[in-house]
């Protein structure tokens, strides 16, 4: 459903009303101020879809919303191969990705050197927190993707990916990877989600690193990196068209985060956790103030080292700037 309204044209002065805009994103703590209307984006009357969140992994969302949170690999190989889309200096997803590594609880592997010629378990080779976890697994502790026998369960990769070269794969459709892992047909699995069978001392289950909190938190302290997986994306016509409307959309973002944060920081008793006071101090000591922010600078280093990842592991077949892949709209 693109924009096609002519009120899009008028300036905003002269604007009696505001312009319709259709928008997906998940229904998150930081996107829920736009989503029931305590912010507003000026200008225009938001449509929110808050889809699954899978939606934004799994297929081009931007051909059916004028503006939709999307996964930065896809977006990242779709705007080199100069697909019709663009992306707003707007992250609503970072995750600590090694809490996403799994063994079996009775396994000897603690340490990602100790998956070298292991089978690994994923739904698709080229999503998002795969392509961070095999990174930092390569550049942090020495495991290279090649390193590993991969065992993919899902469909087709789709967005356009083709298989680096040297990569071992083997498909499996027939059960999923935590299945594959219970049973003892592979040796761990990368999951963007964690499992549901997953409760920690209750399942066949276990993280890989023996304390995956500390060592999440030590590369954020060493790199000052907290991997970004989404951002949110614009039709391109629509933002070269109408640049005002990239620039309400990501004011409403950075508002709605500020919403979130002044909310979150206020009282700790806002929080249904009982340690929600411990938990707290804890966060800002490990990832500052305000880990979640929006904007190319502050986020320069982290862009950079995915920008580098995807190269390295075949998504793209070039390393564009940043002011490429998140262009200005005019003041």
């Amino acid at each position: 459903m693109s924009l096609t309204v002519d009120a899009a044209r008028v300036p905003d002065q002269k604007r009696s009303a505001d312009v319709p805009l259709t928008l997906a994103m998940a229904d998150y703590d930081r996107t829920r101020p736009l989503i029931d209307g305590r912010v507003k984006a000026k200008g225009l009357a938001l449509q929110a879809n808050t889809s699954w969140i899978g939606d934004f992994c799994v297929r081009p969302v931007y051909e059916d919303y004028d503006a939709a949170e999307m996964s930065l690999s896809w977006y990242v190989m779709a705007r080199v191969r100069g697909e019709p889309v663009v992306a707003l200096p707007v992250f609503p997803l970072r995750m600590p990705v090694l809490a996403y590594v799994f063994v079996r609880e009775d396994s000897p592997y603690w340490h990602p050197k100790d998956l070298a010629g292991k089978r690994v378990a994923t739904i698709l080779y080229r999503i998002t927190v795969n392509l961070w976890v095999r990174g930092i697994f390569q550049e942090h502790y020495g495991l290279a993707p090649d390193e590993v026998n991969w065992v993919v369960t899902g469909g087709a990769e789709g967005a356009g990916f083709n298989m680096p070269p040297g990569i071992t794969l083997t498909k499996r459709t027939n059960a999923t990877p935590e299945e594959l892992l219970e049973r003892g047909e592979v040796d761990a699995v990368y999951a963007p989600e964690l499992p549901d069978n997953f409760v920690p001392g209750k399942s066949k289950l276990r993280r890989l690193f023996r304390d995956p909190q500390a060592e999440m938190q030590s590369f954020v302290r060493s790199t000052g990196q907290l991997p970004i997986t989404h951002t949110v994306v614009v039709k391109k016509a629509l933002a070269e068209r109408d640049p005002w409307i990239a620039r309400s959309l990501t004011q409403a973002f950075v508002d709605a985060q500020d919403a979130c944060d002044a909310y979150l920081h206020a009282n700790p008793k806002h929080l249904s956790l009982p340690d929600g006071v411990f938990f707290l101090e804890q966060q800002r000591a490990a990832y500052g103030p305000k880990p979640y922010v929006h904007g190319i600078e502050p986020n320069r280093k982290v862009l950079e080292t995915f920008v580098r990842y995807a190269h390295a592991q075949g998504y793209i077949p070039r390393r564009p700037s940043l002011e490429e892949l998140f262009p200005a709209f005019g003041a």
